[in-house]
């Protein structure tokens, strides 16, 4: 599983994400997006190949992360089975509804 930037403000996840990578995705992703310098962020969940709701847990802490450095960020690309999850999770909102985190 990877973070990786494929344009300025723009990064895309790929592989696992589950209960044995997600504190490794986290971190990763929290150094790539603080070391961006770019005042939006927008995360393609497109190449996620599995994940379990440990993944909303990582997405959550992003959130988290850019509304403490005063960044806005979204996600796009949600895998359906993921979507599904947060959902239920009652999160879904949170992770549509990110952008414009700016006070």
């Amino acid at each position: 599983m990877t973070l990786a930037a494929v344009a300025p403000g723009q990064f895309k996840l790929h592989g696992l994400v589950n209960f044995a990578t997600s504190a490794v995705v986290e971190e990763q992703g929290a150094r790539l997006l603080l070391t961006s310098g770019d005042d939006d962020w927008e995360i393609d969940l497109s190449g996620i190949s599995q994940a379990d709701s440990s993944a909303l847990s990582v997405f959550l802490c992003w959130i988290r992360l850019a509304k403490q450095q005063q960044k806005s960020i979204g996600f796009v690309g949600m895998p359906h089975e993921l979507e599904a999850l947060a959902q239920v999770c009652g999160i879904q909102p949170l992770l549509n509804n990110v952008k414009g985190l700016q006070n």
